[in-house]
């Protein structure tokens, strides 16, 4: 059953950390080194998630947004979180119809003071009477994290710029500091690292983007010519009828596009499936009809899989329901690529590719979801051993039910410290579109459901309608 680009809906609720909100924290420490995982946002050494409510009301506020970071521990991810929205104390702005608050979301240490900061996008964000200008507000890491902020300046700020449509931090100069990169309609805005908690972000320069719009673009980071700086992915409509990737290098001075490729824009994961040191690109596109396009999917969706070396991508790979090895079929709006991920999942120094499909017919449970994950070998995604993984797996909490969208984003990290990525799963419809994350751990063989963990919105202390999972930091 197709599914809507865009949903709403929602409810209310702000909760903190236990204790209720912190003491500010002090300035960041002269001298203090990065922080080692760019996802430990209170520093105990152990990586926590931040998921999306964007379309959550707040105040009576429909869609104007919130955001949950689950803590990590020993064990994984645990119920001890904090809930942000824009009437949290610390957080600039203030609740209102469409601003969609948590959007975006990425991780980084942008202060360099040792503990990882939460950037979050709000891409309706009416500023100073401009309508869907957006915002980005920096939430500042430490002991007791997220109670100083900052936002971004906009230069040239203009109607429906969407600032913030997709946020991402990575170390785009290779000077060892964490830049942020900040999408928008038509532009890549580049915030050098440095910051300070005293100061408001300002822009170095905006990348060229090829084409125009690029609106519900996504963007990805990692290192795809392998030199040791971070390079950036950007999917989005290149004003032809047509999808594509952008592909910005990383440099001395700022980074480049080197590359356009005509792939999916709807999802995008950059990581290395082929372990040859070159960080390799998934990129979907879950409703090919909008496009002009050769459809290999039959409306169900695909993803294009293209492998980094030197000097660029090569040869795309295209992978459907229908390839070989690949379970289920083709079926029209099955949202096949909602969702992407490259981590790795089995310790052996190669990524596996995992797809989400929020909108999968499951028997008669119409967009109940699921998930689809490809071994990493050294010839690249592998279409032998292929697991699909829903509800209804063993060992996998609750059950599949039509209007879930469990698969809706997915993301790999290793959330127990044993070495091995963990997968993150949510389905924003959940529970009568309240919400959920689920957490597969890793293992040498695979996923296989065997200590899988669930927490629902109710978990987080959320009520009913929260739509919890919609967007999952990068």
């Amino acid at each position: 059953m197709p599914l809507p680009r865009r949903t709403v809906v929602a409810v209310t609720a702000v909760t903190a950390l236990t204790g209720g909100l912190l003491a500010v924290l002090p300035a960041a420490t002269a001298g203090a080194a990065p922080a080692k995982l760019a996802d430990d946002f209170n520093g105990d050494g152990h990586r926590d998630l931040a998921i999306g409510a964007p379309y959550k009301t707040v105040g009576g506020a429909t869609a104007a947004g919130a955001v949950v970071v689950s803590f990590g521990s020993a064990s994984g991810l645990t119920t001890q979180q904090v809930t942000l929205t824009q009437s949290s104390t610390g957080v600039p702005g203030t609740p209102e119809e469409g601003d969609y608050f948590g959007i975006s979301m990425a991780g980084g240490d942008l202060d360099g003071d040792g503990y990882a900061d939460l950037v979050v996008g709000a891409d309706g964000e009416d500023v100073d009477g401009i309508e869907g200008q957006g915002s980005v507000t920096v939430l500042w890491g430490g002991t007791k994290p997220f109670t100083t902020s900052t936002t971004t300046t906009v230069q040239n700020p203009s109607t429906w710029q969407a600032h913030g449509s997709d946020v991402a931090v990575g170390d785009f100069t290779g000077d060892s500091g964490a830049d942020l990169a900040v999408i928008e309609s038509g532009a890549v805005v580049i915030y050098p690292g440095g910051l300070t908690r005293d100061s408001k972000p300002v822009p170095a320069y905006s990348l060229s983007v090829s084409g125009a719009s690029l609106l519900n673009s996504q963007a990805a980071v990692g290192d795809v010519n392998g030199d040791g700086k971070d390079d950036l992915a950007v999917t989005g409509n290149a004003g032809t009828g047509r999808p594509g990737t952008d592909v910005f290098t990383g440099q001395t001075g700022r980074p480049y596009r080197i590359q356009r490729v005509d792939d999916g824009n709807t999802a995008v994961a950059l990581g290395d499936i082929n372990g040859d040191g070159y960080d390799d690109m998934a990129t979907s596109l879950t409703w090919p009809d909008f496009y002009d396009v050769a459809d290999p999917s039959h409306g169900s969706g695909y993803v294009t899989v293209r492998y980094g070396s030197a000097t660029g991508f090569g040869d795309p790979v295209v992978l459907h329901q229908d390839s070989t090895g690949v379970p289920g079929v083709d079926e029209d709006g099955d949202n096949w690529g909602a969702s992407v991920a490259i981590g790795d999942i089995t310790g052996d120094g190669k990524a596996e590719l995992v797809v989400g499909a929020n909108g999968e017919q499951l028997g008669d449970l119409d967009n109940a979801g699921d998930v689809t994950v490809f071994r990493g070998t050294a010839s690249g995604v592998s279409q032998s051993g292929v697991v699909r993984i829903s509800q209804d797996t063993a060992n996998v909490p609750g059950a599949a039910e039509a209007g879930d969208l469990f698969g809706a984003q997915v993301r790999i990290a290793d959330y127990d410290n044993n070495g091995k990525g963990d997968l993150a799963v949510t389905a924003s419809f959940e529970n009568d579109r309240s919400g959920g994350l689920w957490t597969l751990p890793g293992t040498s063989s695979g996923l296989t459901g065997t200590g899988s963990q669930s927490l629902s919105a109710a978990d987080f202390g959320l009520t009913s309608g929260s739509r919890l999972g919609e967007t999952m930091q990068h």
